[in-house]
């Protein structure tokens, strides 16, 4: 799925004319406050390490960071559209796209966010709902001390040699769900016929050792030992690998995965001027630089900032990584909770 593209003069227009009908002014004063969301584990380190004190000293705001999944943050919004708790929210797409369909953002205030002009114009949503402000990448994570030979492919979990040894992700995360429609794809199914990748699952069952509701929790299990192999992000892996966790992330033969991310700013915000300053920052070619390196190899969407490092290993720019296994989100969301509830009767969670 991409959402619908507009021009380059037409983005251009967005990033600075304040004849926009949902512009404002630019922000000048420093000073104020926002509440903000991002996604827990990797993504909360990486943003309290670098871009927190990167918006204190770009604006002089004070934040609130609250880690939070997309789907819990549309329920909260959904539940005080009048008055919602955060000031600016992190989005996958699938997420994202059921909160346009609630209504629950506005457009991002256009003399606030510059640094749009430095991003791809299918990394902007036309109305200025959103901006893509990262990708990440997600393969087969392995605990590389007690598996000495990387695995190849996802039907290598099924292997008697990983019983109780591996771990699942939850449909209500983004990860399981994309996980999910990976394996139904390369199994010959797709968004709309997902048995495969149940009937994988039921296969699975005797050498799941445990099953996280997040990546983050997910991320716990491999530090902890209780599981061996698993589908991870690369940014988590890399995190635990950071912290001396003998985990690696390997492609599998049907090929990486991808799932991107936005920030948005929510609708009846007080202060739509200073959530819309802050995704500047996240945007920004010093913070998208600092996020694409190590420990959390984020990739990049600001068109100035290159792949280095551990990303350079797997894509060469935003171009080559589109070409990675996707999810159709228009496609999956009216289905998503039929989904997730058949998955947690499967595994009787």
């Amino acid at each position: 799925m991409s959402l619908p593209v507009i021009s380059r003069r037409n983005l251009l227009r967005f990033a600075g004319a304040a004849t926009l009908a949902f512009a404002a002014p630019q922000v000048r004063a420093a000073g104020g406050h926002v509440t903000a969301t991002t996604f827990p584990g990797a993504w909360e380190e990486a943003h309290r390490r670098f871009l927190l004190p990167a918006v204190q000293s770009a604006t002089g705001m004070e934040v609130t960071l609250t880690a939070s999944q997309a789907v819990d943050t549309v329920t909260k919004l959904a539940a005080a559209q009048s008055n919602p708790p955060f000031d600016v929210v992190m989005m996958d797409e699938g997420p994202f796209l059921q909160g346009v369909g609630l209504g629950l953002f506005r457009p991002m205030v256009a003399g606030a966010v510059p640094n749009l002009a430095s991003l791809p114009t299918r990394f902007v949503h036309p109305e200025g709902l959103g901006a893509y402000v990262s990708a990440q990448v997600f393969g087969i994570a392995y605990n590389k001390e007690r598996i000495s030979t990387p695995p190849a492919a996802w039907e290598d979990l099924l292997s008697p040699a990983f019983k109780g040894r591996v771990g699942l992700v939850g449909l209500d995360s983004t990860l399981g769900t994309v996980w999910m429609v990976a394996l139904a794809k390369m199994l010959g199914g797709d968004e709309d016929h997902m048995d495969p990748a149940f009937d994988f699952i039921a296969k699975l069952l005797p050498n799941v050792g445990a099953v996280a509701a997040n990546p983050g929790a997910l991320g716990t299990l491999f530090q902890s030992g209780q599981i061996d192999i698993s589908c991870h992000y690369l940014n988590n892996v890399a995190s635990l690998a950071a912290k001396d966790v003998p985990v690696a992330l390997t492609r599998p033969a049907s090929g990486w995965g991808l799932v991107r991310s936005l920030m948005c700013v929510t609708k009846n915000t007080a202060v739509p001027d200073l959530a819309s300053a802050y995704i500047n920052v996240a945007l920004s070619e010093p913070v998208q630089r600092q996020m694409a390196g190590a420990p959390y190899y984020l990739a990049p969407t600001n068109s100035k900032v290159a792949f280095g490092s551990e990303m350079a290993l797997i894509a060469k720019n935003a171009g080559e990584i589109d070409q990675f296994v996707q999810t159709d989100w228009m496609k999956i969301n009216p289905r998503r909770a039929e989904y997730i509830d058949r998955f947690n009767r499967l595994v009787k969670r």
